[in-house]
């Protein structure tokens, strides 16, 4: 009875892995393709906040962070909260054979998901655009020391809707939310 409950839960299991292994996205599913590699983003603003800058890697991301300046931007820490008011503008490019119909760029404080920067219009291949957002608020402080998180968020073509992979080095001290 052992025996057979055993080969029974053996073949469940591998069952199991089989419908798991097939329900993955498959990688690029968009059909897109990038090129060349992204640069380092320039980063512009109050002096006090550009240090705590991170702009997350993310390689396989058809937007490409160009620059950010956060001029107006203000940020105060007291305990375990923060206080802010962020404006900021970001240069991306295309960097996809593809259009963009949306692209979203996210800024985050302390690894929180934050304040989101759509573009207005579609964006060719090769083309750049700005984004801008502006908002305000207060929070719990997360990370230590506090960090400001910058990131691609999800990205739609005519037909199809893409989210870039997202490093983030625990080592920064920086917590996700997706880890909370």
């Amino acid at each position: 009875m052992r025996l057979l409950l055993g080969l029974f839960s053996a073949l469940l299991l591998a069952f199991c892995a089989s419908l798991v292994a097939n329900q993955r996205p498959q990688p690029n599913s968009c059909q897109f393709t990038i090129q060349g590699t992204p640069a380092q983003p320039q980063i512009s603003g109050p002096p006090d906040l550009v240090p705590l800058v991170y702009v997350v890697e993310q390689p396989d991301s058809p937007i490409e962070i160009i620059s950010i300046n956060l001029d107006g931007s203000w940020l105060s820490v007291s305990g375990d909260r923060y206080t802010e008011r962020t404006r900021v503008k970001y240069q991306v490019r295309n960097r996809a054979d593809r259009v963009i119909q949306r692209g979203e760029v996210l800024l985050g404080y302390g690894g929180i998901s934050g304040t989101g920067a759509i573009n207005a219009a579609s964006i060719l291949p090769g083309q750049t655009a700005e984004l801008i957002a502006s908002t305000g608020g207060t929070g719990d402080v997360r990370s230590n020391p506090m960090k400001i998180l910058i990131s691609v968020d999800a990205i739609a073509f005519d037909d199809c809707a893409f989210r870039p992979s997202v490093r983030v080095p625990l080592s920064l001290g920086i917590k996700p939310p997706w880890l909370f």
